[in-house]
């Protein structure tokens, strides 16, 4: 059987370090690189290529330009290169660029809450998957910003990719590994099992030096330990939540990429492994599940209906500032979120339709550069 073919879309920090990580698996077999910026993703993929081949790894890495708003141009390549998968990591705007800003500025704006940035990490992927519904490709294709809301909306419109990346999966090692400490006993002999949103990980990942109560969503955990249920035997939603010593900005995407790189294995795998992913088939939030051969399908749960875990995320959109999202893809913020916007930004949108994500990222990007200059922090422009 011949070695999987791999489209990575996006190679700035995340798409980099994933592509780094991608290029030393056995498995893969070849690695197409493609950003809009050629000097730039040449390059990343050229490093690639020699720190992988320096460790030891063949490393069959090329470079493609591919601009997503020319859906026609990425329709056309898709169909031609036909991977046997699509791994999407680029976004108008990285989610950390915030935390550049004064630590006073950053707390203010920080209230909006993440889903603020959605038009940002809607454009693109809507783009990516009107392409991929022109040219039919029917291969899995794995997204990365802000999944657990973006995909949910681009199921409402017939656009749902196959799954998202991390959010989900980057909160499960973290019980896994404490749960394990607790019991004295390898982390392998410890099984997890959680239903939450991405909202949770503000919580989840609270930064040590940073004592202050946050909102906390629902979600539903298990932890089991030789078979047996130890959940509340060892507080594990203390566990969930302890505060975390864990570096924020560009430095996490190595997990992200740790567990994007799991995730790809899996679905290139003929076998079914048991995982944790976001936004499975376009469902908002995280679940369990069984991936394999190309496909995801939610693991079915002994203590938990799925009508009831999807109620758990759909609960969680408000902790992201998402009130609602309708039928047709349109997007209701929740009222702080558009307060904060308007209060520090001059931004102000209630709803977001679909058709008008790429207009109002445009004016969200540069109201929020404007922003940064007023508060001493220059940001290179990205559009």
């Amino acid at each position: 059987m011949p070695e999987p073919t791999i489209l990575v879309i996006g190679l700035g920090h995340l798409g980099g370090v994933t592509l780094e990580l991608l290029a030393r698996q056995d498995w893969v077999g070849k690695i197409i690189g493609s950003s809009r910026d050629p000097e730039r993703g040449s390059a990343r993929c050229n490093l690639a290529r020699l720190g992988a081949m320096a460790q030891g790894y063949p490393a069959d890495i090329e470079y493609l330009a591919l601009d997503l708003r020319n859906v026609d141009q990425v329709a056309d390549t898709i169909q031609r290169l036909d991977p046997d998968l699509i791994l999407r990591k680029a976004s108008l705007q990285t989610w950390w660029l915030p935390e550049l800003l004064p630590r006073d500025v950053a707390s203010r704006l920080s209230r909006a809450r993440f889903g603020a940035w959605l038009p940002i990490h809607l454009t693109l992927n809507m783009d990516l998957m009107r392409a991929v519904r022109d040219c039919e490709y029917v291969g899995p294709v794995l997204t990365a910003p802000f999944p657990d809301v973006v995909n949910c909306i681009l199921d409402r419109l017939g656009l749902a990719p196959t799954c998202g990346v991390g959010n989900i999966d980057e909160v499960v090692p973290k019980v896994r590994w404490l749960a394990a400490e607790k019991l004295q006993t390898p982390a392998s002999d410890v099984d997890v099992t959680l239903v939450a949103h991405h909202a949770l990980q503000k919580a989840v990942f609270r930064p040590v030096t940073d004592p202050a109560p946050v909102a906390v969503p629902p979600f539903h955990l298990r932890i089991e330990h030789a078979g047996r249920d130890v959940t509340e035997e060892i507080g594990g939603a203390g566990l969930l939540l302890e505060p975390s010593a864990l570096p924020g900005g560009p430095a996490w995407g190595f997990l992200t990429a740790g567990s994007t790189v799991r995730l790809v294995g899996a679905f290139l795998s003929k076998n079914e492994s048991p995982l944790h992913a976001p936004a499975p088939g376009g469902l908002p939030g995280g679940y369990p599940v069984f991936v394999g051969n190309a496909r995801v399908r939610p693991r079915p749960l002994d203590d938990l209906s799925p009508g009831e875990a999807i109620q758990i995320n759909e609960r969680s959109h408000p902790f992201d500032g998402i009130h609602a999202i309708e039928d047709d893809g349109t997007t209701v913020f929740e009222p702080v979120t558009v307060h904060v916007l308007r209060e520090e930004l001059g931004y102000d949108c209630t709803h977001l339709l679909p058709q008008e994500a790429a207009e109002r990222a445009g004016e969200l990007i540069d109201r929020f550069r404007e922003y940064a200059r007023k508060a001493g922090v220059d940001l290179e422009p990205t559009h």
